[in-house]
């Protein structure tokens, strides 16, 4: 962007000035921004008679006063903090705002534009030839360009087959790579899948152990742990792992310690067997990174390499990059980047059982295993890297299957609607998984089906409101959970000071949004006698159940 010195009320503003004192010399240009005016302002503090020098075409001296110089002083000070004030003012345009104009002013205005029809493979058409509510997707794009989601990088939706819908946001666009931190897991799996398909002597049922002979000397190894591929892929290998108590950037996380570490396959090799392998989903990246040596293993190939051959080739992918360690493996954990149009492609194909444009890229038979819920994973499901879901918003339960990145990396998966929704985001970002699966369920659902309008609300007498008061807990998180009566509403106390009100859509099924949680549902059960029994509360596609115990 570019502004007019003039505006700012610095004349002549391509002057060179230099202050002499009698003990400092200091030099500066007046930029557009006259931010380096920082550089005189402690010369501004001096007594001494000083010399300006102004340079123009011809250098002329000019000596000024003592007095001279502090209304000069003054002048510059006062024009500089309203140059500071002003470019925090654009600078917060620019940066904050979803989109600029050509003058770096925030653009709010929206008009649907089909996606192009380049050639990467992919077929377009509009949003209504494909049924899609226009009025809808218009809601939810007012909503991220009116800065309420200040994380979304870019939003696309696939309908049928064909691409509807494509927007970008905070400078993105369609030919920019994203990082799709854990999203990688997922295509990891896939990647997996083909190297099981074109060596059939190992399949889920091997001991991990056999695929790395040159780790002797670690535990794994030398204990010929019973921990099976299956194991690996679904996150239930029982080792000693710690990735909840910590931030990930806190050296005390193990994933922190496993990026620290001169060689991270031995890392994870050497990590101690706390839990029965396959009784307990616990999330470890580290097992990702071994998916990525076990590819290397049977293919003779670096799953750079591997994937680039056998995965992105036949779906038309060239702009991809991985990651790597020190030591040049690949981050199969959260290291890959991809345009968004190509994580849609992923997400098409496993939606069509591993097939992309009639060719078979992946066998059928493993997209169904490695999508297909393997493990109970805190209120959702898991696969082999794969999350599966349901949603409780609307009256009948939507399946989901969908790969997560840190920051709010998706790419949702909706069988029934024959329907892929992509997300990119900003990576560390408070609201990266709630804010996705928000936008999934309040705009695009009901986009492609009208009759999935949520959280209409009713009104419910008092005594029936009363029977769902009581003291609720969850055996799974350990937490409780009172629910009150304040006259015509009923809250969840969340703690001694907050409580947040949850409003009924039906006689059994609430909603509410939490500053903690974020939006939620809840869906009660009656028992025979008419009592409440226990309740639901879904939290976008996780599902937590709450005994009533009081």
């Amino acid at each position: 962007m570019h502004i007019n010195p003039s505006r700012l009320g610095i004349p002549n503003m391509e002057k060179k000035i230099t202050y002499r004192g009698v003990s400092t010399r200091r030099e500066f240009l007046l930029g557009a921004t006259g931010l380096a005016l920082a550089t005189v302002l402690p010369a501004c503090s001096h007594t001494n008679k000083t010399t300006i020098q102004t340079q123009k075409v011809e250098p002329e001296i000019v000596s000024v006063t003592d007095q001279e110089l502090g209304v000069s002083c003054a002048w510059i000070k006062s024009r500089f903090y309203f140059s500071v004030v002003l470019l925090m003012a654009i600078t917060a345009c620019t940066h904050w705002s979803p989109r600029v104009d050509q003058d770096g002013l925030p653009d709010r205005g929206y008009s649907y534009q089909q996606p192009e029809k380049i050639a990467d493979g992919w077929e377009t058409t509009s949003i209504t030839d494909a049924n899609v509510d226009r009025d809808i997707i218009n809601e939810m794009m007012l909503d991220v360009l009116t800065g309420n989601d200040r994380n979304v990088h870019s939003i696309l939706i696939v309908k049928d087959g064909k691409l509807v819908f494509e927007e970008y946001f905070y400078g993105y666009d369609r030919e920019k790579s994203h990082f799709l931190a854990s999203v990688s897991k997922s295509i990891t799996s896939i990647l997996v899948g083909i190297a099981i398909e074109q060596h059939p002597k190992a399949n889920e049922k091997t001991k991990a152990y056999e695929f790395f002979p040159s780790y002797t000397h670690t535990k794994w190894v030398d204990q010929k742990y019973p921990i099976t591929l299956q194991h690996v892929l679904t996150m239930s290998a029982g080792l000693e792992w710690d990735s909840g108590k910590y931030s990930r950037r806190d050296p005390r996380h193990t994933t922190h310690q496993m990026y620290d570490s001169d060689d991270p396959i031995k890392f994870v090799l050497d990590r101690s067997l706390v839990e029965e392998p396959g009784a307990k989903f616990y999330y470890n990246s580290g097992l990702t990174i071994l998916l990525g040596e076990i590819v290397k293993h049977l293919s003779g190939l670096s799953i750079d390499d591997f994937s680039g051959q056998y995965l992105f080739s036949p779906l038309g992918i060239s702009n991809y990059h991985w990651d790597k360690f020190a030591d040049g493996r690949v981050q199969t954990d959260g290291g890959l980047h991809l345009r968004p149009r190509d994580m849609a492609k992923i997400g098409y194909m496993i939606l069509n059982g591993g097939n992309w444009q009639g060719k078979q890229v992946v066998s059928k038979a493993w997209v169904i295993e490695s999508t297909k819920e393997q493990i109970d994973a805190l209120g959702t499901g898991y696969g082999y890297q794969w999350w599966t879901g349901k949603t409780a918003n609307y009256d009948q339960p939507i399946d989901v299957l969908f790969a997560s990145g840190h920051g709010g990396q998706k790419i949702f998966i909706i069988p029934e609607y024959d329907l892929v929704v992509v997300f990119t985001s900003k990576v560390f970002n408070p609201k990266g998984h709630t804010s996705p699966e928000g936008f999934l369920l309040r705009y695009i659902l009901p986009a492609v089906d009208s009759s999935l309008i949520p959280n209409r609300t009713v009104q419910l007498p008092p005594e029936l409101l009363d029977r769902f008061v009581g003291k609720y807990k969850s055996e799974e998180l350990d937490h409780e959970l009172p629910l009150i009566r304040q006259g015509n509403n009923l809250y969840i106390k969340e703690n001694f000071w907050t409580k947040v009100e949850i409003k009924p859509i039906s006689e059994t099924k609430f909603f509410g949004d939490s500053k903690q949680v974020g939006k939620f549902n809840i869906k009660f059960f009656i028992d025979r006698n008419g009592n409440v029994d226990h309740f639901l509360a879904y939290l976008g596609f996780r599902g937590f159940k709450f005994d009533k115990i009081e």
